[in-house]
């Protein structure tokens, strides 16, 4: 199964758990994802497997704009399973959640004093 039919299915298992993504988004680090779900920060990429590539998306940007502090990459890789990408969506979708949770509650704290 191709890399791009892998995309395919991980959009249709985003649908079905009312997920909202955007496809195709150009970032303003000059980065185009396959794939963002803006709200929980989480972009998407179709690997060729080239480590380099996805080392360059990984530290794109500048100073403290770095996109890994902004998104969290997630790799569609030719290497892993259908069952494999799904359960990666579901741990990265679920780590995202406790992060936003704990950004919220700190700036909430911050608030309190």
């Amino acid at each position: 199964m191709t890399n791009k039919q892998k995309l395919k299915v991980l959009k249709a298992f985003l649908k079905e758990n009312n997920v909202k993504y955007i496809e195709n988004y150009q970032s303003a680090f000059g980065v185009t994802m396959d794939l963002v779900l803006k709200e929980l920060r989480i972009a998407v990429f179709v690997s060729d497997d080239n480590k380099d590539k996805e080392n360059a998306i990984y530290n794109a940007g500048s100073g403290k704009m770095k996109m890994r502090w902004i998104y969290k990459p997630f790799f569609v890789r030719e290497s892993e399973s259908i069952e494999f990408i799904k359960e990666k969506m579901q741990n990265c979708v679920v780590d995202r959640m406790m992060w936003l949770q704990t950004c919220w509650e700190k700036k909430n704290r911050k608030k309190g004093k």
